[in-house]
Order: structure tokens, then sequence, then C-alpha cells
């Protein structure tokens, strides 16, 4: 069905959904783009919150999202479909953007909700940010 899929994922249930259907979208003959983002944190966020960041702190959060990137491998692997995996660090919906422009992927397939659900009420989810920027299909898989 599509050539390209960018699943980005946080390591949450729903992302793990929504790879599933990213995975089933590639249907064996395409590849499957695992994306992960270490946040970084703006300026308004970090006050205040120095401990949030430090590099420690951001190893364990690598290490957290590649057993999350791992265990989407593993289901593409069981699907026979090819991924590939990049872990990075940035604003997730910009990473996201900027990573499905530069692979011209043909559709992006994430949740609806991520693992900071109550913050995006105020400040806007991830996945609504990548609806307004991306240029490709955009797929949101609800919570079940």
């Amino acid at each position: 069905m599509y050539e390209t899929v960018l699943v980005p994922t946080d390591g949450g249930e729903i992302s793990i959904t929504a790879a599933e259907e990213g995975i089933e979208l590639a249907d064996g003959t395409g590849t499957v783009h695992i994306l992960s983002v270490v946040e970084e944190l703006p300026m308004y966020k970090q006050s205040g919150k120095g401990a949030k960041i430090d590099d420690e702190d951001k190893s364990e959060v690598r290490e957290y999202l590649a057993e999350a990137t791992d265990r989407i491998e593993a289901l593409a692997a069981d699907a026979g479909v090819e991924s590939t995996t990049t872990i990075t660090e940035g604003v997730p919906h910009r990473e996201i953007l900027s990573y499905a422009e530069e692979t011209d992927v043909d559709a992006i397939v994430m949740g609806k909700r991520g693992q900071g659900a109550a913050a995006d009420d105020i400040l806007g989810s991830t996945t609504e940010r990548v609806i307004k920027g991306a240029s490709s299909t955009i797929i949101a898989v609800p919570e079940s």
C-alpha cells in the first residue's frame, strides 16, 4: 500500500498500536521507518527543572526509547517488513516533520495521544502539530 511509512514512537502503548497499523500499511513490500525523539525542553519548561534534562537523564530516556524501537523493529521483522530505526534529539514534531521530508515518506502513522497527554491538553499535541505541518499522508491512530 505505502512504500515508506514513518512510525514515530515515544514508547507508549498507543505508539505501539500505531506501529502495528504502519507495519500493516507497508504490506510486506515497503519500509517502516521507526523514529524516536529524546525531547529537548524549551527554556520556559526548563525553569527550576534542571535535573530533568541532565545527560544522565537523557541516557535513561535513550535506553527506554531504544527498547521501544527494538520492540517495533521486532514486530516489523515478524511481519516480514523491512525497517530502519533512528533515535534523535530535539523538539518531537519538528524532528518528525524533518525526518519525513528528508526521507520522502509516503505516510506518517502515529497515535493521537502520547505519553505527555496531560500537558498536551494545554500546549497542543505533537500529532496535531505534525498534521498541520506535514506534506505526506497522516494516519492518527486513536486509543482503543
